[in-house]
């Protein structure tokens, strides 16, 4: 780990965690913020891990995955430029992560000591509050994902994300391209590998779509509307 840079903590400081601090106490949090370079593949924690520090991604891309008893990965949650993790964690009474967290891309993370950041929040109860009315909506936000995730079809998420990925305000065919692998995607969207295979196939079958490696034409995007 390495002192966070100072031309880097005009990132942090428009950050939802830190925005609401004044000026001495986001001062308090720079002076013992960490900078840590990761490589790709490089396990930043393991899960069951002691939770001492939280993390905000500066650049690259980290990975958040639990394995299965049976050795399968289930990927919980891929974060880019500007996402925090690890954050609720300071609540809760000597905490350890849940998830092991690794980097999918050469990466760079802030770590902020959790306990010190809890002190802070406990001597201005202001401060703590608005925090705390920023996580209740980030909790709602991630409360509606699993629901859609639980509720909705297999097709039906997978159709969402294609549509997500199409040019903005797009009416006719068009193509897009896959940035992960199909069994990152698969993970990320609650499907079995093979799940999403049968589904592609079925989807091209019908002339909705055409594969091509990671890029998908969106032949009728009208009908896999109507699939989402």
């Amino acid at each position: 780990m390495t002192t966070l840079a100072a031309e880097l903590l005009g990132l942090l400081r428009e950050h939802y965690l830190f925005s609401a601090l004044d000026d001495l106490q986001f001062a308090r949090v720079a002076a013992q913020a960490e900078l840590v370079g990761l490589d790709a593949g490089q396990l930043l924690f393991q899960r069951g891990a002691p939770a001492r520090h939280f993390f905000v991604v500066l650049d690259g891309e980290i990975k958040l995955a639990l394995q299965s008893r049976a050795g399968e990965e289930k990927v919980v949650e891929r974060l880019g430029r500007g996402q925090s993790f690890a954050e609720a964690l300071m609540f809760v009474d000597a905490p350890r992560y849940p998830l092991a967290a690794v980097a999918l891309e050469p990466s760079r993370v802030v770590a902020i000591e959790a306990t010190d950041f809890l002190a802070m929040l406990r001597a201005s109860p202001d401060t703590c509050l608005a925090l705390l009315a920023d996580l209740s909506r980030r909790l709602h936000a991630r409360i509606r994902e699993i629901e859609e995730l639980t509720l909705a079809s297999a097709t039906h998420r997978l159709a969402r994300h294609l549509l997500a990925l199409a040019p903005p305000g797009a009416a006719g065919p068009s193509t897009v391209t896959l940035d992960e692998s199909r069994q990152l995607l698969a993970s990320r969207l609650a499907i079995k590998p093979e799940t999403l295979s049968r589904i592609l196939r079925s989807l091209t079958d019908a002339g909705v779509i055409r594969v091509d490696g990671r890029q998908i034409e969106l032949t009728d995007p009208e009908r896999l509307r109507s699939s989402a």
